[in-house]
């Protein structure tokens, strides 16, 4: 199974997932690929923030994403005011072979649990005006100071749903 992990990350949190993820999927015998969203230039605070806020693209460096070659895709983003980063929009927007694929979604940040479910929705949301399908299984991790505070618990069942979308 191929799976790609798709993620962008302002201050490592999410990195640090996608990497715990990537970890714990090779150990179950996936073949995975972490791939990056880099943006054009790290937008300060409050600019990421309204960004997110009203969904709107913010420009990425790398655009050539052939997500055909994935079984399934796992795609992470911070919690921007209960919103997915504008990153991931770019990312929704730039990818091809979308149509069709399963996708399987995480968001860090320390959001109240209504503002996870805000992100999930509008990730979902997303995803499938794109053509993709999503799976209802979604990983909210809260980090302080760099360290996972609340979620980690359920990463393993995160893992084990993955690795279980392609038969759904």
């Amino acid at each position: 199974m191929k799976i790609g992990i798709v993620y962008y990350s302002r201050t490592g949190n999410t990195k640090q997932t996608a990497k715990i993820l990537e970890e714990k999927l090779k150990e179950k015998k996936a073949e995975v690929d972490l791939i990056e969203i880099e943006p054009v230039k790290r937008p300060g605070f409050f600019t990421a923030g309204k960004a997110g806020t009203k969904q709107l693209e913010l420009p990425i460096k790398n655009t050539d994403f052939n997500m055909g070659k994935y079984d399934i895709i796992v795609v992470g983003s911070p919690t921007w005011n209960g919103r997915p980063s504008s990153f991931m929009k770019s990312f929704i927007n730039k990818a091809s072979n979308v149509q069709g694929k399963k996708f399987a979604l995480f968001g860090t940040g320390m959001s109240p649990l209504h503002a996870r479910e805000q992100f999930k929705e509008i990730m979902k949301n997303n995803l499938e005006k794109a053509g993709a399908k999503t799976s209802d299984n979604f990983l909210a991790l809260q980090f302080r100071r760099g360290k996972p505070v609340d979620g980690e618990q359920n990463i393993d069942n995160f893992v084990n749903t993955v690795l279980k979308i392609k038969n759904e």
